[in-house]
């Protein structure tokens, strides 16, 4: 092998193992990493107390959450189910609207929102909101059967909801064995 061809393959050699040479992670990336580990933990406390039916706890640690990080969504999501489960349509519907801000796409709160303005009768907004959960997510389930309902049952447009119940059945963990009647029936609406 002649010099230059060997300085060359030791050149290389050099920099490609440059390259395989860790270097400790600057002070600012440990820092954030370790407060994300934080903020994943507080937020995994608040989830299992929610759970546990510890409203009150999930509350102010959510709350605490939202304060302590208002770049997040998922909190005030959590915040609004809280308040959707208690009755509170118009609280949960602040806290989601407040989460579409940091986050325009977040699907759940987009769905929660389609459900709130069904129940209040409501049915154009509900389907907006319904929609745009699926344009952000389209296999997310909630927002699939939901939509698929409020087709089918408040807006009597049943063929319109079959493929919709279809899709959920497919993106579902396990397809509803009680829905396969419902679009048996909706496909003879038509």
């Amino acid at each position: 092998m002649s010099w230059t061809r060997a300085c060359r393959v030791g050149l290389l050699s050099v920099l490609v193992l440059s390259g395989c040479v860790a270097s400790p992670p600057a002070p600012e990336a440990a820092g954030k990493a370790e407060a994300r580990t934080r903020l994943e933990a507080s937020f995994r406390e608040a989830v299992k107390a929610m759970e546990a039916g510890n409203l009150a706890e999930a509350r102010a640690r959510f709350r605490q959450l939202v304060n302590e990080h208002p770049d997040k969504a998922g909190p005030m999501v959590n915040l609004g189910i809280i308040a959707f489960r208690a009755g509170e349509s118009d609280t949960a519907s602040e806290w989601f609207r407040r989460a579409l801000t940091v986050n325009p796409k977040q699907v759940a709160a987009l769905n929660h929102l389609g459900v709130i303005a069904r129940n209040a009768g409501e049915l154009a907004d509900a389907e907006q909101h319904y929609r745009a959960a699926l344009a952000s997510d389209p296999d997310y389930a909630p927002a699939l059967l939901n939509l698929a309902f409020l087709l089918d049952i408040y807006l009597g447009r049943p063929a319109e909801a079959v493929p919709l119940y279809e899709r959920y059945q497919s993106v579902a963990r396990e397809p509803d064995k009680r829905l396969e009647d419902w679009i048996f029936d909706a496909k003879n609406r038509r």
